[in-house]
């Protein structure tokens, strides 16, 4: 989160299942596991976005499961929960600019 806070960015979030396809094709088929922003902060919680608003799963083919204190980690075509502390790369993404 920082890194990307001080590149002016966020950690990703994949706004749907289209997305999460194009990220696989685009990382060409990634075996490694990179942080993502979503995360479940506390147990009667579900799956948070880095803005703080509910994930809606229902835009997923998948079934995250809930896990306080997880984090959302990339892999391949799929969004799986990782323990926070876990060591891994990232993906940031930024706002588009008007030209």
């Amino acid at each position: 989160r920082e890194d990307c806070g001080n590149r002016g960015s966020a950690l990703l979030v994949p706004w749907d299942q289209d997305e999460l396809e194009f990220l696989n094709e685009s990382l060409q088929k990634p075996t490694r596991y990179f942080w993502i922003g979503l995360s479940v902060p506390v147990a009667g919680t579900g799956w948070t976005l880095e803005n703080g608003s509910d994930l809606d799963q229902d835009r997923f083919q998948l079934d995250l499961g809930v896990r306080p204190g997880a984090c959302g980690t990339l892999r391949g075509n799929g969004i799986y929960p990782q323990h926070c502390n876990t060591r891994l790369q990232w993906i940031c993404q930024k706002e588009s600019a008007a030209i």
